[in-house]
């Protein structure tokens, strides 16, 4: 083989580098692709229950088909960056699975939802760390998911947390 042939087959053949390059670059568009689509098949959705305030105990919603969720979040107050027992209980339900959704709702927190185990029949638990950022307060809404056999049902609750350390917090 001549040199100008090999260089010419080396000039031919793709280059590994790209390749990697874009896959790097795809594989968190594919993800986040994935994650806002599996929210896209929910059916029901409750009610917003403005009235209701986690701090101070659990809150409940109605769906329109008169099944019900509760949500609790403990230790109260609920603050950012210390574990928090969140409890789920559904009536009128019959749940394959439960999360929370923890969104901000004025500022992007990236991926939070934790999935719930059962513990008893309609009775759901788990644990989580909300993030903190630089703002003074946090709003979040926290919508818990069901997923049935035949549908995903989705129960939005609004909770608010301070930006500040625990330190600061007791001062």
């Amino acid at each position: 083989m001549t040199s100008s042939s090999a260089s010419k087959s080396k000039q031919d053949r793709p280059q590994l580098w790209l390749y990697v390059t874009i896959a790097i670059l795809l594989i968190p568009l594919a993800v986040t692709v994935y994650l806002s689509m599996s929210d896209s098949d929910i059916g029901v959705t409750a009610p917003l229950n403005v009235s209701c305030d986690l701090h101070h105990g659990p809150c409940q919603s109605v769906f329109p088909n008169g099944a019900k969720v509760s949500l609790s979040i403990e230790p109260r107050p609920i603050a950012a960056l210390k574990p928090l027992q969140i409890r789920v209980q559904t009536e009128g339900i019959e749940a394959k699975s439960v999360a929370v959704d923890f969104r901000g709702v004025d500022m992007n927190m990236g991926y939070n939802r934790p999935q719930l185990r059962q513990v008893a029949p309609g009775q759901y638990t788990g644990t989580w760390v909300l993030a903190s950022c630089g703002l003074e307060r946090m709003i979040w809404e926290a919508t818990v998911i069901i997923e049935t056999a035949r549908t995903k049902m989705a129960a939005p609750f609004r909770l608010e947390t301070s930006g500040k350390s625990a330190r600061e917090q007791k001062q």
